[in-house]
């Protein structure tokens, strides 16, 4: 493999660390805002790795520290996000409206880096990884039922210990609610309804007959992504049947 989903790299294991060189990763993407970044910091000190901070969120959902109510309402009127709501439906409508430009970046950072090997993380590697990896694989073209498959297996690996440590997250940053919901679960209804957003706003690809590409691809088109990023990732990452004999 050439690109690995992942939750955050703050407790690394002496066989995890030894994994990053095995894989030949040469970039690890962080995906997290800087309220994430400073409690749990990255663990790739000694690593010959490059670190690439790239917040989805802007900073905007974890913050340096927690907001008041007050503060909230005016980020709220301010950025016209109302993120008083930290529902999953919520949390994924804001990112797709809002944060496009940074799903894109990321996008294509992944296809820069894939060559050596990337590692694309959040704090749970489910929902901000999850979107982005639903993108690279529709750009890959795997099919919609694959695609919603590969992210709500997520659900299962996340549990437990996982559960309590990003429920303190949560509770630290100001958030409140179905902490359960919002932590673990990747409801496979819900990337079926970002997609299906998605294409009616920017049409099914597959419906085209005007060359031009729709869907995912022209979200992220529309929202800055290189136009050679799609060629770049099936280079990287699609085996020719003479690559597999």
């Amino acid at each position: 493999g050439k690109v690995f989903r992942a939750d955050g790299l703050a407790q690394l294991s002496d066989r995890a660390r030894a994994d990053i060189g095995e894989l030949g990763i040469g970039t690890v993407i962080d995906l997290r805002d800087i309220g994430e970044r400073a409690k749990l910091p990255d663990a790739l000190d000694g690593l010959d790795v490059r670190h690439v901070e790239l917040p989805v969120f802007d900073d905007h959902f974890f913050p340096s520290r927690p907001m008041s109510r007050e503060e909230m309402k005016a980020a709220a009127e301010a950025t016209g996000m109302d993120l008083s709501d930290r529902s999953l439906s919520r949390i994924y409508d804001l990112m797709i409206t809002h944060f496009g430009h940074r799903l894109a970046a990321a996008v294509d950072l992944i296809a820069e880096s894939c060559t050596d090997g990337v590692v694309f993380h959040c704090s749970a590697g489910k929902d901000r990884t999850g979107v982005i990896g639903a993108f690279l694989l529709d750009l890959l073209g795997v099919g919609r039922q694959e695609i919603v498959d590969e992210y709500a297996i997520t659900s299962t690996h996340l549990s437990g210990g996982f559960l309590d440590a990003i429920t303190r997250n949560f509770s630290d940053a100001g958030i409140s609610g179905n902490l359960a919901e919002t932590a673990v679960a990747a409801p496979p209804e819900l990337m079926h309804e970002i997609l299906d957003r998605i294409e009616a706003e920017h049409g099914a690809a597959s419906a085209k007959d005007d060359g031009q590409p729709g869907g995912v691809e022209d979200y992220l088109l529309a929202h800055g992504m290189d136009p050679a990023t799609p060629e770049r990732l099936r280079q990287c990452l699609l085996e020719s049947a003479s690559d597999r004999g």
